[in-house]
């Protein structure tokens, strides 16, 4: 019995690295997979790295969604787990693609729990 769904999705070769350098920037990449994946937040904590890095976590009623960026090495990733079965992780990877412009290249894997 399938219980929930795990996406790990790797993000290379980031050409705007300014997209993931804090808090800030990543917020707006957040907030949009939020929307589009008509996720409920209860809670999420932050942190931003010195000179540059951040991380970001939000506790969901579904269950979690964590991002970690690196933009020294043009890459960030993102952990998105729900028990909601009918989240729709085509629309979420299409909202990442667009956060970038289309300048990356994404690799998911998605894992029924």
């Amino acid at each position: 019995m399938i219980s929930g769904k795990n996406i790990i999705i790797d993000i290379f070769n980031i050409k705007d690295i300014k997209k993931i350098e804090t808090v800030n920037d990543i917020e707006i990449l957040m907030k949009k997979i939020i929307e589009v994946g008509k996720l409920n937040v209860i809670g999420s904590l932050q942190n931003q790295f010195s000179p540059i890095g951040a991380t970001m976590i939000y506790l969901l009623s579904e269950s979690h969604l964590s991002i970690h960026t690196y933009p020294e090495k043009c890459y960030c990733a993102i952990d998105i787990y729900s028990c909601n079965l009918d989240i729709d992780f085509i629309d979420i990877l299409f909202t990442i693609y667009q956060f970038f412009n289309g300048e990356c290249q994404i690799k998911k894997n998605i894992i029924d729990r």
